[in-house]
């Protein structure tokens, strides 16, 4: 109803609000009045003239590549695209995550590298189990592209990644009881 007549009142009343309508040279006259012409940013901008033309594209090719550098290195670092980047591909997010346990695994087999030289019995044992893992990883990444769902294999992938650290923290747990032991003997006289 109240729509209607403000409707009605607007189509009446037409010509009047045509009045105010700016003229064609308005804009002009202020441009006389500011006393300059300022062209907008986006018309294009001119370089200084000490500097050519070779030498801006030389620098926004520079900048370009170092733009695309770190990105490069961010990526990297952040999801791990040369380490895994059949699953960068396939998931950013469990890249990430694979990234971040691959490295823990890394870092945590160099710990029990330590091991090797004091009881290589005890090393040869730990590998082995954690060889059977590894072997069980590089198959699920192997039938990754084949897998229909490759989300549940990524998943598992993921998995087996966690039981690896599991079983390197426990394997690290017992050498440390085992250093231990070794030195409670000499600490307490009988």
């Amino acid at each position: 109803m109240m729509k209607d007549r403000l409707e009605r009142f607007v189509r009446d009343n037409r010509e009047d609000f045509d009045v105010f309508e700016p003229r064609a040279d308005l804009w002009k006259d202020l441009e006389k009045e500011l006393g300059h012409k300022e062209r907008p940013l986006w018309m294009g901008l001119t370089a200084p003239s000490w500097m050519g033309r070779r030498m801006v594209w030389q620098m926004a090719a520079s900048i370009a590549l170092v733009i695309g550098l770190g990105s490069f290195w961010y990526f990297n670092t952040r999801y791990g695209v040369t380490e895994q980047p059949e699953i960068v591909a396939l998931s950013p997010t469990y890249a990430r995550t694979v990234t971040q346990y691959t490295r823990l695994i890394e870092d945590k087999r160099t710990e029990l590298k330590t091991v090797l030289e004091s009881d290589p019995a005890l090393y040869q044992q730990f590998a082995a189990d954690l060889d059977r893992l590894e072997k069980t990883y590089q198959k699920l990444k192997q039938e990754l592209p084949k897998t229909p769902n490759q989300e549940i294999m990524i998943q598992a992938m993921v998995e087996n990644l966690r039981t690896q650290i599991d079983l390197l923290n426990q394997q690290l747990m017992i050498i440390q009881r085992i250093k231990q032991q070794n030195h409670e003997p000499n600490k307490n006289p009988v």
